[in-house]
């Protein structure tokens, strides 16, 4: 899988704000970097219309290696626990956080689609 998908929301149905993006897995560190590319509010995708203050604050559309040459870090999720339904890792500024595998897929609530053209 080449896109990475998170979001916040009230349940499988209503997703209020999804990214998506590659990831980048560091095994040896248990290290997985994400980038974003897409916004999505509400299921519609805004990427085109937030504001580069706010773009450039979470690195909207950064590479790796724009991150590497700016001498700034992509944010990056060091993985404490796993199971086959959730993933706990610890962020970067220290935060905890922990991802559910659903009932369902959440696509169709979080990006607006069932088709798309990224491989989540």
């Amino acid at each position: 899988e080449q896109c990475f998908g998170n979001g916040v929301g009230f349940n499988q149905d209503n997703v209020i704000l999804s990214l998506l993006g590659p990831h980048y897995f560091n095994a040896k560190r248990r290290q997985m970097g994400i980038g974003i590319d897409e916004l999505y509010l509400f299921s519609h995708e805004v990427t085109e219309f937030v504001p580069s203050f706010i773009s450039d604050g979470m690195g909207l559309g950064k590479t790796p290696e724009e991150y590497h040459d700016s001498k700034s870090r992509m944010p990056t999720f060091t993985i404490i626990g796993a199971s086959d339904r959730s993933l706990i890792a610890r962020g970067g500024t220290g935060g905890i956080a922990i991802w559910t595998r659903l009932e369902r897929d959440i696509r169709p609530a979080a990006y607006g689609t069932t088709t798309m053209n990224h491989n989540i």
